[in-house]
């Protein structure tokens, strides 16, 4: 189950819940009232080379075709 990040408009009051992905939302636990779920990303860090804990660089992007290789979104450019 992921955990996604709500924010009150209401009372501004902001929180986490532990919810299926089909889930539509959920009330704020201040002031019970519909909270919108934020709009979030999360941080996945591996021992680099060094093995110090500095995050990994990311894989080259493009050529592999996918969808963000431009296989699905017609030719590329």
């Amino acid at each position: 189950m992921p955990l996604y990040e709500y924010h009150c408009p209401s009372c501004t009051h902001k929180f986490q819940k532990l919810q299926v992905m089909s889930a539509t939302g959920a009330d704020c636990p201040n002031c019970e009232q519909p909270a919108r779920r934020m709009l979030s990303v999360f941080a996945a860090h591996s021992k680099g080379e060094s093995g110090a804990g500095q995050p990994s660089p990311l894989p080259p992007m493009g050529g592999g075709g996918g969808c963000c290789g431009g296989g699905c979104c017609g030719p590329s450019h």
